[in-house]
């Protein structure tokens, strides 16, 4: 279905579901959310002086976390269109009015992702990496079902470094699930937090906070079935 479709019986469908994420996007975001908000308690909990056997439970939900992140990039470049997180340069001066939900303010009409949503995705993709590639790190100071504990992998030196950048990336995500939550609750937001649960915007918010010419959904391969409420 093409854009001008989609325009032209926008009178008679304005309800009409049209697929946002698919079932594999959402079981993915929603293991991930959950993989970072327990590293998140386990990091911080015990600083707080609440003792409990959180470095099992620390370096597991970062092992999932970890996987889900190779998932997430291995889908995204195969099944999904890469480029449609790219920013451009003039999408800057939206960067307001992206933050309000106001399309009639924006001077560069979103596709499927907004200025902050793309924005916001790109700092976690480079906080994921920085606490990924040092929580793996870290993982040879530890024992483990899977290897012997070797701390001696990397000089004092170098585990100082690697501690620092952990430590900088944990904080980091604090303040980001913090967004992430407030503009999921926020009323012109809540469409996109709905997507992300049941897979679909009606075609009116589709037309309402998207530009057809840069996000085409292609119902036209297959009838996405509805689902039910």
């Amino acid at each position: 279905m093409s854009s001008a479709d989609i325009e032209q019986d926008m009178v008679h469908e304005p309800e009409k579901r049209l697929t946002r994420h698919t079932l594999a996007t959402r079981l993915n975001h929603w293991l991930m959310a959950g993989s970072i908000l327990v590293l998140v308690f386990t990091s911080f909990l015990p600083i707080q002086g609440i003792k409990f056997a959180w470095v099992t439970i620390h370096w597991v939900a970062g092992l999932v976390f970890t996987a889900s992140i190779i998932f997430h990039t291995i889908y995204a470049l195969k099944c999904q269109d890469w480029r449609s997180m790219w920013v451009e340069l003039k999408e800057f001066s939206d960067l307001f009015s992206s933050m309000a939900g106001q399309l009639d303010k924006l001077k560069v009409s979103p596709g499927k992702y907004w200025l902050l949503q793309k924005l916001y995705h790109h700092a976690i993709t480079v906080f994921s990496i920085i606490v990924t590639v040092t929580g793996i790190l870290m993982m040879f100071k530890i024992d483990s079902p899977l290897w012997e504990r070797d701390p001696y992998f990397l000089s004092s030196e170098t585990w100082g470094y690697v501690y620092v950048l952990h430590g900088f990336a944990a904080l980091a995500f604090i303040p980001m699930v913090l967004m992430h939550i407030y503009f999921a609750f926020r009323p012109e937001k809540r469409h996109y937090t709905r997507s992300m649960i049941k897979g679909w915007v009606t075609k009116k918010e589709y037309l309402a906070y998207h530009d057809p010419e840069k996000w085409t959904i292609k119902q036209d391969r297959k009838d996405v079935k509805q689902e039910q409420e």
